[in-house]
């Protein structure tokens, strides 16, 4: 008997002793495999990475220059557009007597703008041959003859210039060398209000200006830079040496563009381009790799001995780890025979990797469990605090296991509820003071209460859940909590309070009642305050007999909410409330046909004109019991209405909002307000929808859409361009177009020759 023990065990050791061995095996493989092989291509590699190092450095320079250039071009811009709106810089301007000298100083301030200047003219169309500067008027010849006599400007070529429809820059050589660049000029148009260009505004640059930014660009020992227009025509370089002949003409240029290396007598020269696309400008660093080497060759071989002491070291390392990583897999071992027992003699444990998979999927299905039920527990919250409202449950039981899996806390002594209206002047600040209150009114709490807000679908407003503790004055809750509402949103807001109840269950009554108290404050014009369902009775003075207002508003309420309990109850107490109050006959019949119209009104508005026939056979009664009978079966009809409506069901309400908008977001007349009111819900409400569930607000979602189906159609179909944006829903075809280079940094033009 003891033999068998004894083989069993040794069976043990000998695969812990080969699990430990694979264990060790898998680490060194690990660590040797790819480090042998980094180590074999790393001689040959170690030279391509470096000179992506150069070309990475040579790339960063050549951003910070472009981002230099750009936005002193953009200041430009901007300079061109003021000008434009200035009264003092117009035609009539410039040839007046009197008025030309108040124009030549406003030229002489807005000079002084940017420190690339040298200086700045305006040119008017209707002037060809007049030119206007900071130091006074001057025709084209002198301007050419005498103000620029060192510099080579062709008459042709400037009037070609001045008339640019477009931002467009031209470099001027030395008179004298024709490959000594001298100055830069940027001729920008001035347009009217309505895009049409009247005037071009000239900028001339010194170049030694721009030198010194492009200097930035690359280490003056090792290499040079350049700048050039979109037709590789030079525009600027940095200042050491002569412009190379492998430059000086557009088609050299765009042949040393192709390659990404040049060689010369000097050495090879790495090649770098960053393209500035705003102002069709090319940003070109040549840099020698020879002389950049130099230093790095020589740590290289320092570099070798560090990599074969790294080697001895890492597989001391290894071995070490080894040994500390394998006591957790032992621990593991341990665990699974205590599951399934002491393996047999011709068994084994199952692998060590399938065992760690399993542990690693566990723990991520795990992680995402958590993280997905964090993400969902809002709305979940939103969802059962929404349908307990409504009076959709009826088990406390069931109640109160829904409110613990949301992570909602109650106190026990009472419930009732608060309606706090968000309608604000326009529809964007109700939006958002709709979605502020909703984020501070979501959970809120106190020494004596604590409360959860649920957003109304139908309307501007937030349902606010409050729970009282033992010796809670309910009164004094509500006045707090307006405090607080107060304090944070500066504007105190309409508030309607229900009764309190004592189970939970009976909750909606309160709601109900809440209501139809905001209901009653917006119709009766009273300023913002706080008004109790249970004050509206007593707002009635020195009046021998008054109908029902309170309610008939809960009434309506109920039967809007789809609670046919509340509605049948609320119909007999006012039944009750006619028989008692009524003296006469007349004033009975009077009070019946109330009572009939209360109900048909909201039976017309929730089930249609249908319901009319039914309303006509409920005028037949011969006393006020036979219609309480009639009212309550009516009021049956609207409930089950609005419980079949899918528009009250919010899940089908979501995938119908989504659809809709999917299919209707071309539309020019589509709006935020045509969407809610097609829904029948609030602004608020679809607003905050749309936010939380596609991440964008609706107008970026609608944009989106919208830019998606102007590519998809530029792509695609030959349509005019004017008449695919405006399909996409733009009325201003022209805006549109500048936006869409805005954001796509190509005219629709463009982008259809590039991606067709």
């Amino acid at each position: 008997m003891r033999k068998p023990y004894f083989s069993l065990n040794k069976v043990r050791f000998d695969f812990k002793k080969k699990t430990f061995y694979r264990y060790v095996v898998s680490y060194l493989m690990a660590f040797l495999l790819p480090f042998s092989i980094v180590s074999v291509i790393w001689y040959q590699t170690s030279t391509t990475s470096i000179n992506d190092q150069i070309d990475l450095s040579a790339n960063n320079q050549l951003i910070q220059v472009q981002s230099i250039m750009s936005g002193n071009l953009t200041q430009l811009d901007l300079i061109a557009k003021q000008m434009g709106y200035s009264n003092l810089l117009t035609e009539k301007m410039a040839t007046h007597p009197y008025y030309a000298s108040e124009m030549t100083r406003e030229l002489q301030r807005y000079k002084f703008y940017s420190s690339l200047i040298e200086e700045l003219y305006i040119y008017y169309y209707n002037l060809p041959n007049e030119i206007f500067s900071s130091n006074g008027k001057l025709d084209l010849r002198t301007f050419i003859q005498l103000r620029y006599a060192d510099f080579s400007f062709e008459d042709q070529s400037l009037r070609e210039a001045l008339q640019t429809t477009v931002p467009y820059m031209q470099t001027v050589s030395k008179a004298k060398s024709s490959d000594e660049l001298g100055l830069l000029s940027y001729f920008v148009p001035i347009v009217t209000a309505e895009g049409v260009p009247y005037a071009t505004v000239v900028y001339t640059m010194k170049m030694s200006d721009i030198q010194q930014a492009l200097d930035k660009a690359v280490n003056q020992e090792t290499g040079k830079v350049f700048m050039l227009d979109a037709q590789n025509t030079l525009l600027a370089s940095s200042s050491q040496g002569q412009i190379p002949s492998y430059m000086q003409t557009p088609q050299k240029v765009e042949e040393l563009l192709q390659r990404t290396t040049k060689r010369t007598d000097e050495g090879v020269y790495r090649i770098s381009v960053v393209e500035d696309q705003d102002f069709g400008i090319r940003y070109v660093a040549l840099t020698n790799s020879s002389l950049a080497l130099k230093d790095v060759k020589r740590a290289r071989m320092q570099s070798l001995f560090f990599v074969l002491l790294l080697l001895a070291a890492g597989i001391a390392i290894v071995i070490f780890i080894t040994k500390r990583q394998y006591k957790p897999i032992r621990e593991l071992e341990k665990l699974m025979e205590q599951q399934i027992g002491t393996p047999s003699a011709d068994e084994e444990l199952g692998s060590i990797d399938q065992i760690g998979n399993q542990v690693v999927t566990f723990l991520k299905q795990n992680k995402e469990l958590h993280q997905e039920i964090r993400r969902q527990t809002p709305h979940a919250r939103e969802q059962v605090l929404r349908k307990l409202l409504m009076g959709r449950f009826k088990d406390e039981k069931e109640v109160q296991l829904l409110l613990k899996a949301v992570d909602v806390q109650l106190y026990d002594q009472g419930y009732f509820v608060m309606l706090v209206d968000t309608k604000m002047v326009t529809t964007e600040t109700s939006i958002q003071n709709q979605e502020f209150l909703m984020s501070f009114l979501d959970d809120l709490s106190g020494e004596t209460y604590r409360a959860y807000g649920s957003e109304l679908l139908s309307s501007q407003a937030i349902a606010l859940l409050v729970s009282l503790d033992q010796g809670s004055n309910p009164q004094q809750v509500v006045k707090e909590i307006v405090a607080k509402i107060v304090l944070e949103n500066v504007v105190g807001p309409a508030v309607g309070v229900g009764s309190v109840v004592k189970e939970l269950v009976n909750i909606n009554n309160s709601y109900i009642e809440g209501l139809a108290a905001l209901e009653y404050h917006t119709v009766s014009g009273l300023p913002n305050q706080t008004l109790f369902f249970h004050d509206i009775k007593h707002s009635k003075k020195n009046e021998v007999f008054s109908y029902p207002t309170e309610e008939q508003i809960k009434l309506r309420q109920s039967l809007q909410q789809g609670d046919y309990e509340i509605a049948t109850e609320t119909i007999k107490q006012m039944v009750q409330k006619g028989i008692q109050d009524q003296p006469t006959v007349a004033g009975m019949k009077l009070y019946s046909y109330y009572l009939l119209n209360s109900v048909v009104t909201v039976g017309v508005e929730i089930v249609g004109e249908s319901f009319f026939k039914i309303a006509e056979k409920a005028t037949e009664f011969s006393n006020i019991y036979e219609l309480e009978t009639a009212l309550i079966a009516m009021s049956k009809e609207i409930c089950v209405t609005v419980l079949k409506n899918p528009k009250n069901q919010e899940s089908e309400l979501q995938k119908e909002i989504f659809a809709y908008l999917d299919e209707h977001y071309a539309s020019q007349d589509f709006s935020l307000e045509s969407v809610a009111e097609e829904f029948e819900v609030s602004v608020s409400y679809l607003s905050r929808f749309i936010k939380k569930e596609s991440g964008m607000t609706f107008s970026k979602y609608v944009q989106d859409r919208r830019l998606e189906k102007i590519k998809r159609d530029l792509i695609e179909t030959d349509q005019p361009i004017k008449d695919i944006i405006a399909s996409a829903g733009y009325y201003d075809v022209s805006n549109y177009t500048r936006k869409f280079k805005t954001i796509t940094g190509m005219t629709p033009g463009q982008f259809r020759e590039k991606y067709r």
